[in-house]
């Protein structure tokens, strides 16, 4: 059985038999998105935050990023907890808080946790793949890792 077909088709499937002849075997395809994560990755290192201003009655206080325990969101704002436990309310979403910190200490545990690694006291295999996190100072509401980003998270912890 031979197929019919027009002349712009045949025309098109010669075009496409010369372009397949010159592809070198011996080229090396580079995966992108790998590459642009690395970049990313590295444009984010360089902007990371050393402190927090944060505000206290009439006061302004800044806080160290090494003296934060975790950023967490209580009553639909975002607060600090370091580790002497003490609470400060900040005026910035956890994106943007995410985005400022160094990844290699920070991580975003869910919507509303970015914990410090030195924070961490243990780590249980939840319900479906999930993974509750047991932080210092402790945090009144149970901290748990979807089982997407769970993968991640051993990853994170493994570095």
């Amino acid at each position: 059985m031979k197929i019919l077909i027009n002349e712009t088709e045949a025309i098109a499937a010669q075009k496409l038999r010369e372009m397949i002849a010159t592809i070198d075997p011996d080229v090396e395809i580079l995966q992108f998105n790998s590459q642009v994560d690395r970049l990313l990755s590295s444009l984010r290192n360089t902007q990371t935050v050393q402190r927090y201003l944060v505000r206290s009655g009439t006061r302004l206080i800044s806080v160290a990023i090494q003296d934060i325990a975790f950023f967490y969101i209580r009553d639909r704002m975002a607060c600090i907890r370091t580790h002497q436990n003490t609470d400060h309310f900040i005026d910035k979403s956890l994106d943007d808080i995410a985005n400022e910190l160094d990844p290699h200490d920070f991580f975003r545990l869910n919507r509303q946790c970015i914990v410090h690694y030195r924070s961490i006291l243990k780590v249980q295999a939840w319900f479906n793949g999930k993974l509750k996190v047991q932080v210092k100072p402790t945090l009144e509401e149970d901290v748990i890792v979807s089982r997407l980003r769970a993968p991640d998270f051993r990853k994170w912890l493994g570095e």
